[in-house]
């Protein structure tokens, strides 16, 4: 019989529920196989850019011959060739257009026009928190108000202290913005609002009447746009999607590792077909997938986080990374690969048996430690409170693709259920399409 597995994750504290782990692994629709867990692919070094962290990456056609400007720590770098330093220890943004690019980080905003950085003469001299570019101008959020400020049309060098509009329908201060089809979105604590475009250039951006969330955010940072639509982490410490009306996201579980962290921070990856919103914790990352609705959890060697950052930016180091087909993320350590399958028990019931059935024979070893991988395999009979001690199978060595991976005489199990683990922690990939228990094959039982 087929066992059910955890295609999304779940961690819920309260009422010491099941743990779900699902770890490095996400779905994916497969023609001949229906739903199947696909491993996430590792990560490779693009470039090292300045000490680190990196705090934000940008590179796009038609802006400096393509050229990646990164914050890393506290400098501006255009690849690898350092520009200057930038000022604040917020969340930051890179805002660019063909011919200048615009930095800022909760102090002072900077513009770079291929010759200079500069500190820009701002309003007030307040402080920037956020800078987008839309519709032709430069849009900046003023630190602790609900005042956007607009630039010169095509011009980050200069601003204009009558040329704002702010947040109407709540005294919030705005956190964040981002657009969506041409609309400026802002959030704050208290609301979200919604500003069309007008091309009128006394005042180019108008709320949108009748258009207003009666939900804030929680915090700068806290809302990425993508696939036509954007997501947030709420006030209220509730992951949502933009739709009519906020839709709630993730369930109970998202929200209580959410509120059990001091810090949040939403950003994208994309792999391939996949594109997930991050959710980085203070010491977990979780990942959305746009395409299946489904959360996994994205881990490191030797740690709880995730070390691919905003823009695929290292953490802790000034490195660029990239997704690639197979390797131990950059050779520093191999990356865990953990999923769990099981069923509830309302009577005894005995395991004879418990088959994967998975990708194996695919190795890209032919020598050393990896030509036949090895798969571990854990249960528990008491909803995974305690678990066994980890048994080994192998993938087999290339080639041989009839190995059945099986892990025998379990055992008998009864309320309040059985729980099963598998786990990977050699450097290659695994598909893995189901598990099956007491299964009979050839000629194993």
């Amino acid at each position: 019989m087929p066992l059910e597995y955890g295609k999304g994750a779940y961690n819920r504290t309260q009422g010491n529920l099941p743990q779900l782990d699902v770890v490095n692994m996400f779905v994916e629709q497969s023609a001949s196989q229906g739903v199947i867990m696909q491993s996430r692919r590792p990560l490779a070094e693009v470039v090292t850019v300045g000490n680190g962290p990196v705090r934000a990456s940008v590179e796009r056609d038609g802006v400096f011959n393509g050229d990646r400007f990164t914050v890393s720590g506290t400098e501006l770098y255009r690849d690898t060739a350092l520009l200057g330093s930038i000022a604040g220890g917020g969340v930051v943004s890179i805002a660019v257009r063909a011919g200048e690019v615009l930095i800022a980080a909760g102090g002072p905003l900077y513009s770079y026009d291929g010759i200079d950085l500069i500190e820009v003469t701002f309003p007030d001299g307040s402080y920037v928190t956020k800078v987008i570019y839309t519709a032709g101008y430069f849009v900046a959020v003023e630190a602790g108000t609900g005042y956007l400020f607009f630039s010169a049309v095509n011009d980050g060098r200069t601003w204009d202290a009558l040329d704002f509009f702010e947040v109407e329908s709540e005294p919030d201060a705005v956190y964040d913005i981002v657009t969506l089809d041409g609309v400026l979105v802002a959030g704050g604590p208290n609301s979200v609002e919604f500003f069309a475009p007008t091309g009128n250039a006394d005042l180019p951006f108008s709320p949108i009447q009748q258009r207003v969330f009666e939900q804030g955010i929680y915090a700068t940072g806290c809302m990425v746009q993508d696939d036509n639509t954007f997501f947030f982490v709420g006030y209220d410490q509730i992951f949502y999607r933009n739709g009519n009306v906020p839709e709630a996201i993730g369930g109970d579980w998202l929200t209580e590792r959410i509120s059990l962290s001091s810090t949040v921070r939403l950003y994208l990856l994309k792999d391939q077909r996949h594109k997930w919103v991050c959710i980085r914790l203070d010491s977990e990352t979780w990942a959305y997938d746009l395409t299946t609705g489904e959360i996994f959890e994205l881990r490191s060697y030797g740690r709880t986080n995730f070390r691919c950052g905003v823009d695929f930016g290292d953490d802790t180091t000034g490195k660029i990374w990239q997704f690639v087909d197979y390797g131990t993320d950059n050779d520093e350590g191999i990356v865990e690969r953990l999923l769990t399958a099981g069923e509830r028990l309302l009577e005894p019931k005995s395991y004879d048996s418990v088959t994967v059935e998975c990708e194996v024979g695919t190795t890209p070893f032919l020598s050393g430690d990896y030509t036949d991988p090895t798969i571990e395999f854990r249960s528990s009979d008491d909803g995974g409170n305690i678990w066994s001690d980890w048994e080994q199978d192998t993938l087999g060595p290339q080639g041989d693709y009839s190995k059945i991976v099986q892990y025998n005489a379990l055992g008998s199990y009864s309320l309040p259920g059985a729980m099963f683990q598998i786990r990977l922690t050699d450097p290659v990939s695994i598909r893995v399409s189901g598990f099956y228990d007491n299964q009979s094959v050839h000629g194993r039982g």
